[in-house]
């Protein structure tokens, strides 16, 4: 699934790294910085992720077309191993902002392995309206606004704007351009401090945005001399151009796969585990405030005690999860008349189960490549596991077959453990919902597959993110089999 694309695009809290850094005294007077004198018209910065160089990001400030309005353009590049592909990430965004840093227009593209989302609109003081598109797809969306937004781009300029100054805290609305949502984000100037990893005292800067956290340490001046997140996984430090843009020359040579190593959840041997239909696991180190959207799972202090039981099915409501949505667009000519074909002749829904998946485990390769849309698996003919959950949602509904997207982790053999996983529910008219792996072939997904949340919008799985790299399997066991 794209959860490693959200664990890069946003930073996520640091713990346990300060002797690195060291009290710098009394902090200097840091007067306001306004985009008319702004000092660092572009700066580039190199990506290390879990101890691998990845890729860099770049952000310029300039004037725009029109008095009183400025322009940041951000762009982050990635490249690293997954699964044994060479992934390729690229986010650009361009935020047209007023002279007080609130949001005036926007234009975002993400692109990985090739396949494309655009998101792009304007903001006043009563809304922000936007469109996103994607494979052919496109939804129009209107969000209304009850304080000034701000582009989440501008979070990296606005602790000048205000004035650095240690214990201080400020509150914006921003658009957030990964999630097409508006979010609460907050920044607090904690400390001033000296580092081994930089020249020089800076600012250390907590910005909190969508409940993850990244850490920032800013000089006077402007400059962020050095950034942490996820818990110390992701650094990124200031450098020139030519030096950032090597990050992926180095990438392309690295044969680590540096995401699995950093996200898997290590257990001890489950024998046959596709045919598990009841198994017990214990997760240990699920952080505060995180609820499984899984009736088999409670919460008992850090740990999510769960009992997996596939031969039971869930009561539930299933009548939204027949529209088509921008990931699954089950009302376009091209899924409609092809789950047609697919399913004519079909002698109702569990047989149409069958026939989508066995279409599709001989028609869409099984490879690490990331989709926003369906449409990208259908016309790409491969995908990784949610690629696969789009396509047979899509598919699945236009047949009239209920199906939502679900993630969490499944246990895989080969990597001897827990590795995070999305997959279908389908509801089956009389029974309730059941589990269901296109990646896998199952009509029945077996019972290593654990599910934590629901949704497939970016800001839906949002949440899966924050337990990469803390979360730990105390216990597993299968407890029968088919």
């Amino acid at each position: 699934m794209r959860l490693w694309l959200l664990a890069l695009a946003l930073a996520l809290a640091l713990p346990g790294c300060a002797s690195y850094f060291h009290d710098a005294g009394p902090a200097p007077e840091v007067r306001r910085i306004d985009l008319e004198t702004w000092p660092h018209r572009e700066l580039w910065t190199g990506v290390v992720f879990n101890g691998q160089k990845i890729g860099f990001t770049r952000r310029q400030v300039r004037a725009a077309d029109a008095p009183g309005r400025w322009e940041i353009e951000s762009e982050a590049v990635m490249r690293l191993q997954f699964l044994g592909v060479d992934k390729r990430i690229r986010l650009h965004a361009l935020d047209r902002v007023r002279a007080d840093l609130t949001l005036e227009a926007f234009r975002y593209e993400h692109e990985i392995d090739g396949n494309r989302m655009r998101v792009s609109g304007r903001a006043d003081e009563r809304s922000v309206s936007f469109v996103v598109e994607a494979a052919g797809t496109r939804e129009e969306k209107k969000l209304p606004l009850t304080q000034p937004l701000y582009a989440s781009s501008a979070l990296a300029v606005l602790p000048l704007a205000r004035g650095l100054k240690v214990g201080t805290t400020a509150r914006y609305t921003v658009f957030h351009g990964e999630t097409q949502a508006l979010a609460e984000a907050e920044q607090e100037v904690l400390a001033y401090e000296t580092s081994q990893v930089f020249e020089g005292a800076a600012f250390k800067v907590a910005t909190r945005l969508l409940g993850l956290e990244t850490t920032t340490w800013i000089a006077a001046d402007g400059r962020p001399l050095f950034e942490l997140g996820l818990r110390g996984a992701i650094i990124s430090a200031l450098e020139d151009e030519t030096r950032a843009r090597r990050y992926l020359l180095e990438a392309s040579l690295s044969k680590r796969d540096a995401m699995v190593e950093f996200s898997l959840l290590r257990a001890a041997p489950i024998e046959e585990p596709r045919r598990v239909s009841r198994m017990d696991i214990v997760l240990a180190g699920v952080p505060q405030g995180f609820e499984a959207a899984n009736p088999a799972c409670r919460r008992a202090g850090d740990r999510l005690e769960c009992r997996i039981d596939h031969t039971a099915l869930f009561a539930g409501n299933p009548q939204r999860y027949l529209a088509p949505t921008l990931a699954a667009p089950s009302t376009l000519k091209e899924i409609t008349d092809l789950a047609k074909q697919i399913a004519q002749g079909s002698t109702g829904e569990e047989d149409t189960i069958e026939r989508l998946l066995a279409w599709m485990d001989a028609s869409i390769a099984k490879e690490a490549i990331d989709a926003f849309s369906a449409l990208d698996v259908l016309r790409a003919k491969r995908a990784e596991c949610q690629g696969h959950a789009y396509l047979f949602a899509a598919l699945a509904r236009a047949r009239g077959i209920p199906t939502r997207i679900v993630n969490g982790i499944v246990y895989s053999a080969e990597h001897g453990g827990f590795l995070y996983h999305s997959w279908n529910e389908a509801w089956i008219a009389g029974q309730g919902w059941r589990p269901v792996d296109a990646t896998f072939g199952q009509a029945r997904a077996d019972a290593t597959h654990v599910k934590l949340i629901e949704g497939e919008a970016a800001a839906e799985l949002l949440p899966l993110v924050n337990l990469v790299g803390r979360v730990r399997v105390e216990s597993a066991a299968a407890l029968a089999r088919w």
